[in-house]
């Protein structure tokens, strides 16, 4: 289990501090998607980050199976950085512009894997038709793909090594809404097929109710709600999450 236990980041600009995440406790179970919802800015992205062993806290834990990811630990376990996979918000800027989809999909089989080149093209070949991505883009670079065929390419990546962790952040973000579908059914589909904790960021409400099987509400950098979803949005019982459920619009 990937366990964060009242995490706090403070970022320090000469005199000033600004606390992004508030003593922030989630816990991501294998099998289960939660959905971390807010507002931009509310601290999700922070949050998911140290979860990620991407920055580290300025007070509190981050375990996974009872191992530090906090960095340096996590940029020193290879094992951990395989476990651990990120899709990042904005997937153009996340690949490497002068990589094909091939080679970005490959990079974190060759850095954090010992597999043979016929294992990995194999593993290459099978992501990209799982992943929906014709074999035609294998040598296309970033800038030659659509936004829904960047953010497949990115997942695809951050299947590459069979993550038991899967973190999106705002994995619609930029989307219209034929594209943004296909993109939460594909994640929901994914979840369920690995059996991977599954961590989905969002500013949507609507978006986390259609996802969730539990459901965590963050309001200026702290946790103010956290519980198993069953699919009625009555369950949530803090005022902001009753406000964030008036405002939304149904979303399927």
């Amino acid at each position: 289990m990937l366990i964060a236990e009242h995490v706090t980041k403070t970022y320090r600009n000469g005199k000033s501090e600004t606390t992004a995440v508030k003593d922030a406790s989630l816990s991501l179970i294998p099998g289960e998607l939660t959905v971390l919802v807010g507002q931009s800015g509310c601290g999700k992205t922070t949050l998911s980050r140290i979860l990620a062993g991407i920055i580290p806290p300025t007070s509190g834990s981050v375990l996974l199976d009872g191992q530090s990811v906090v960095p340096p630990a996590r940029r020193k376990n290879r094992r951990l950085n395989a476990e651990i996979q990120v899709v990042l918000q904005d997937a153009g800027s996340a690949l490497d512009p002068h990589f094909s989809v091939y080679r970005s999909i490959a990079e974190p089989i060759r850095n954090l894997l010992r597999l043979s080149k016929a294992e990995e093209k194999a593993r290459v070949t099978s992501l990209m038709e799982r992943l929906r991505l014709p074999s035609a883009l294998a040598d296309r670079r970033p800038g030659e793909l659509s936004g829904g065929q960047l953010k497949r390419v990115c997942i695809a990546r951050a299947l590459a090594t069979a993550p038991r962790y899967l973190i999106f952040d705002e994995a619609t973000s930029g989307l219209d809404v034929l594209v943004k579908e296909s993109i939460l059914d594909l994640i929901r589909e994914l979840h369920r097929e690995t059996g991977a904790a599954t961590l989905m960021i969002t500013h949507d409400m609507d978006a986390a109710l259609y996802m969730a099987d539990r459901i965590a509400v963050m309001l200026r950098g702290e946790i103010v709600e956290n519980r198993p979803y069953t699919g009625d949005p009555g369950c949530l019982e803090h005022p902001w999450s009753r406000r964030l459920v008036e405002q939304m619009e149904p979303y399927a």
